[in-house]
Protein backbone atom coordinates (compact mmCIF):
# COMPACT_ATOMS: atom_id res chain seq x y z
CA UNK A 1 0.00 0.00 0.00
CA UNK A 2 1.21 3.28 -1.38
CA UNK A 3 0.88 6.42 1.35
CA UNK A 4 -1.68 7.83 -0.84
CA UNK A 5 -3.75 5.12 -0.95
CA UNK A 6 -3.80 5.51 3.18
CA UNK A 7 -4.65 8.89 3.01
CA UNK A 8 -7.00 8.11 0.64
CA UNK A 9 -8.54 5.80 2.95
CA UNK A 10 -8.30 7.74 6.10
CA UNK A 11 -9.96 10.60 4.04
CA UNK A 12 -12.88 7.81 3.09
CA UNK A 13 -13.69 6.81 6.62
CA UNK A 14 -13.48 11.14 7.84
CA UNK A 15 -16.02 11.33 5.55
CA UNK A 16 -18.27 8.54 6.20
CA UNK A 17 -17.84 9.78 10.12
CA UNK A 18 -18.83 13.49 9.51
CA UNK A 19 -21.91 12.17 7.08
CA UNK A 20 -23.02 10.25 10.00
CA UNK A 21 -23.02 12.91 12.57
CA UNK A 22 -24.81 15.16 10.14
CA UNK A 23 -27.47 12.47 9.41
CA UNK A 24 -27.99 12.38 13.56
CA UNK A 25 -27.78 16.04 13.50
CA UNK A 26 -30.81 16.52 10.73
CA UNK A 27 -32.55 13.58 12.38
CA UNK A 28 -32.82 15.48 15.40
CA UNK A 29 -33.76 19.11 14.20
CA UNK A 30 -36.82 17.30 12.36
CA UNK A 31 -37.95 15.61 15.01
CA UNK A 32 -37.58 18.81 16.78
CA UNK A 33 -40.21 20.14 14.58
CA UNK A 34 -42.49 17.60 15.20
CA UNK A 35 -42.97 17.91 19.08
CA UNK A 36 -40.03 15.38 19.61
CA UNK A 37 -37.65 17.19 21.76
CA UNK A 38 -37.54 19.88 24.84
CA UNK A 39 -38.01 23.15 23.21
CA UNK A 40 -39.13 22.40 20.11
CA UNK A 41 -42.97 22.72 18.70
CA UNK A 42 -45.57 21.55 21.43
CA UNK A 43 -44.43 23.93 24.06
CA UNK A 44 -48.10 25.45 24.31
CA UNK A 45 -49.60 22.44 23.11
CA UNK A 46 -50.32 19.26 24.64
CA UNK A 47 -51.93 15.68 22.87
CA UNK A 48 -53.29 13.86 25.79
CA UNK A 49 -54.80 10.86 23.74
CA UNK A 50 -54.25 10.30 19.76
CA UNK A 51 -57.23 7.22 17.76
CA UNK A 52 -56.50 6.30 14.41
CA UNK A 53 -59.26 6.07 12.21
CA UNK A 54 -58.35 5.45 8.79
CA UNK A 55 -55.69 6.40 6.83
CA UNK A 56 -54.46 10.15 7.72
CA UNK A 57 -57.28 10.25 9.63
CA UNK A 58 -57.30 10.67 13.49
CA UNK A 59 -59.12 12.01 16.90
CA UNK A 60 -56.80 14.13 18.84
CA UNK A 61 -57.56 14.41 22.17
CA UNK A 62 -55.22 17.89 22.83
CA UNK A 63 -54.74 20.47 26.09
CA UNK A 64 -53.37 24.57 25.39
CA UNK A 65 -54.22 27.15 27.57
CA UNK A 66 -56.21 25.34 29.90
CA UNK A 67 -59.01 24.18 27.57
CA UNK A 68 -59.18 20.25 26.49
CA UNK A 69 -60.40 20.45 23.08
CA UNK A 70 -61.48 17.16 20.71
CA UNK A 71 -59.88 17.89 16.86
CA UNK A 72 -60.76 15.72 13.88
CA UNK A 73 -57.90 15.53 12.03
CA UNK A 74 -57.35 14.78 7.46
CA UNK A 75 -54.63 15.22 5.63
CA UNK A 76 -55.93 18.71 4.75
CA UNK A 77 -58.31 19.73 7.41
CA UNK A 78 -58.45 20.05 11.03
CA UNK A 79 -61.50 20.92 12.88
CA UNK A 80 -62.39 21.44 16.17
CA UNK A 81 -65.31 18.95 17.36
CA UNK A 82 -65.83 19.72 20.74
CA UNK A 83 -64.59 21.55 24.17
CA UNK A 84 -64.08 19.31 26.70
CA UNK A 85 -64.81 19.14 30.63
CA UNK A 86 -60.74 19.14 32.06
CA UNK A 87 -62.23 17.68 35.17
CA UNK A 88 -64.14 14.67 33.68
CA UNK A 89 -61.14 13.44 31.58
CA UNK A 90 -59.27 10.06 33.29
CA UNK A 91 -56.03 10.51 34.81
CA UNK A 92 -53.34 10.03 32.60
CA UNK A 93 -51.30 6.92 33.49
CA UNK A 94 -48.01 7.62 35.41
CA UNK A 95 -44.87 8.23 32.64
CA UNK A 96 -41.56 7.39 33.03
CA UNK A 97 -42.05 3.79 35.09
CA UNK A 98 -39.26 1.53 33.92
CA UNK A 99 -40.59 -2.20 33.16
CA UNK A 100 -44.02 -0.90 32.57
CA UNK A 101 -44.28 -3.56 29.12
CA UNK A 102 -41.95 -5.83 31.10
CA UNK A 103 -44.23 -6.31 34.07
CA UNK A 104 -47.76 -6.48 32.05
CA UNK A 105 -45.81 -8.52 29.63
CA UNK A 106 -45.37 -11.11 32.90
CA UNK A 107 -48.51 -10.69 34.37
CA UNK A 108 -50.25 -11.80 31.66
CA UNK A 109 -48.21 -14.51 30.80
CA UNK A 110 -48.90 -15.68 34.35
CA UNK A 111 -52.78 -14.86 33.95
CA UNK A 112 -52.74 -17.05 31.02
CA UNK A 113 -50.78 -20.24 32.55
CA UNK A 114 -53.24 -20.17 35.69
CA UNK A 115 -56.11 -19.87 32.82
CA UNK A 116 -54.79 -23.04 31.02
CA UNK A 117 -53.71 -24.87 34.48
CA UNK A 118 -57.52 -24.27 35.79
CA UNK A 119 -59.39 -24.52 33.57
CA UNK A 120 -58.49 -27.99 31.83
CA UNK A 121 -61.52 -29.47 32.46
CA UNK A 122 -63.04 -26.46 30.81
CA UNK A 123 -64.12 -25.95 26.84
CA UNK A 124 -63.23 -22.95 25.23
CA UNK A 125 -66.53 -21.48 23.87
CA UNK A 126 -64.91 -18.93 21.79
CA UNK A 127 -64.36 -18.96 18.12
CA UNK A 128 -60.47 -18.76 17.21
Amino acid sequence: MQAGDIFSLIGMLVGFILLLALAYWAAKLVGRGYGGGPGGAGRMVEVLDRVGLGQEKQLLVVKTGGRVLLLGVTAHHIELLEELDPARLPEPPAAGRSGDFLSALKGALESRKGKESGDEGNADTRDT
